[in-house]
């Protein structure tokens, strides 16, 4: 058998808004469990930090 990979569904970074250093990355495999860490990360508000969607695109050479 060959191994198979779980994908995830979204995959987000936590950030620091004023370095935009990634404090941690986050994957979710089921949708409902992302709209509630949206819903908890509003209602914490926590200052200075945002998210953003993970590029999973793979990076090519620095010319292309």
């Amino acid at each position: 058998m060959g191994r198979t990979e779980t994908r995830y569904k979204v995959v987000i970074e936590l950030f620091d808004e004023k370095t935009g250093e990634v404090v941690r990355s986050i994957r979710f495999h089921n949708p409902k469990e992302f709209y509630k860490f949206l819903k908890d990360f509003r209602a914490m508000r926590y200052p200075g930090y945002d998210w953003r969607y993970k590029d999973k695109r793979k990076k090519k050479g620095k010319n292309e």
